[in-house]
């Protein structure tokens, strides 16, 4: 036998203790994390470092034989989540449009040839149907600013405001004043309470005629109301507290997402479908394909640290994994002609732009969070997405 054959067989070769060698170090590094776990808020570049320190540790006492190496490999993979072929910054978006994200210094717009503009030190933000201006609140206002930041116009109200949402008309904006619903027209006139007491979910306006809004109840119940005229059209039993709420582009269809379920509602409140997800997992984020009845969903797999982004139509069929990773996939958002997908991937500090085709094609952005926190080397938290506009665009 000669000595290249070694060497292959060495390589080839699983040890007798393998996967016991594999949960020792997975406790070796666990504990290691746990000592140094971070305060709540503590910067998420401080809790990667931890997270590094730890793995270093595990790779600095294993052997260098394959049964070692292998183990080192999954290490390696399992606390070091990212593409390696990701780009350094982002210096372009793959398609028309402009991001609007929100980081700790508030929301941005990134336009497509890699600029961006912070429009000032707000929280939520929303897009207007077009693109002219964007809804943001600060404590107890809500505030619509131009793209360049300038304010047109606030409105001040005695709770916090958050989760707003622009009507697809552009007339109207709806939002929470603590834990009440609220609808107000697009010039900053007419407030008005709609619900005394909803869930903590952005409510969602359906598309097409009139201004009907569906929002959650604290019980799970899915409420549908024509804001004008302030009477419920509709309203489910109880069900899974949802966490996301979307109409699909023709209206026709409302989906519900919970931790545990995907729920899809007719335009009268009629479920036509209810998603589980695989066995091990629970859904994270939701996003309807423009002018589909196709859904973008994340799966993700606490036990094993790792999740899934998978498109599936909304009706009948079989859906298809677009991307795949350890860690946890955080926000969605279809670009506006409905052939990339943004994928948010906090763990890795990345966006992922994925075209949906049958052979889906990838391109990774790094360093996100440290890209919307100038002056700060380290970064801050990592942006959360809050759309990917517009068709229509008018400057």
């Amino acid at each position: 036998m000669t000595e290249p054959d070694v060497e292959r067989r060495l390589a080839a070769a699983v040890a007798p203790d393998r996967e016991a060698a594999e949960e020792r170090a997975w406790q070796v590094v666990s504990a290691a994390f746990d000592e140094r776990l971070p305060a709540r808020g503590r910067p998420l570049a401080r809790r990667r470092s931890a997270l590094a320190l730890a793995a270093a540790l595990v790779l600095g006492v294993l052997a260098l034989s394959p049964a070692g190496a292998a183990v080192a490999s999954w290490v390696r993979d399992a606390f070091d989540p990212g593409r390696e072929d990701a780009d350094p910054a982002l210096v372009s978006l793959p398609a028309a449009g402009r991001l609007l994200v929100t980081s700790g210094q508030g929301p941005w717009i990134l336009h497509r040839d890699g600029s961006k503009r912070r429009l000032g030190a707000y929280r939520d933000a929303t897009w207007s149907p077009a693109g002219l201006f964007v809804a943001v609140t600060s404590g107890r206002e809500l505030v619509a600013v131009e793209p360049d930041g300038d304010p047109r116009w606030s409105l001040a109200r005695s709770d916090p405001v958050s989760r707003p949402a622009w009507s697809p008309d552009g007339f109207r904006i709806a939002y929470l004043s603590g834990r009440a619903l609220r609808v107000v027209a697009a010039d900053g006139t007419g407030d008005a309470r709609l619900a005394d007491r909803v869930a903590a979910v952005v409510p969602a306006w359906r598309p097409g005629a009139g201004h009907v809004l569906a929002y959650a109840d604290p019980d799970g119940r899915i409420a549908v109301a024509d804001t004008d005229s302030g009477r419920r059209l509709w309203r489910t039993a109880a069900g899974p507290a949802p966490s996301a709420l979307a109409w699909t582009s023709d209206g026709g269809s409302l989906v519900a997402l919970s931790a545990g379920s995907v729920r899809v509602l007719d335009r009268r409140g009629r479920p036509s479908r209810t998603l589980a997800p695989p066995a091990g997992a629970r859904f994270e984020a939701l996003a309807i394909r423009p002018d589909s009845h196709r859904v973008a969903l994340v799966h993700h797999f606490p036990a094993e640290r790792r999740s899934e982004a998978v498109s599936l139509p909304l009706r009948d069929g079989m859906g298809r994994r677009l991307f795949a990773g350890d860690g946890r996939f955080s926000d969605l958002s279809w670009s506006p002609d409905g052939r990339w997908l943004l994928i948010a991937w906090p763990d890795a500090d990345q966006w992922l732009f994925v075209r949906s085709t049958a052979t889906p094609k990838v391109l990774a952005t790094s360093s996100i969070s440290r890209q919307l926190a100038p002056g700060r080397p380290a970064g801050g938290p990592f942006p959360t997405i809050d759309g990917w506009c517009c068709r229509a665009q008018r400057r």
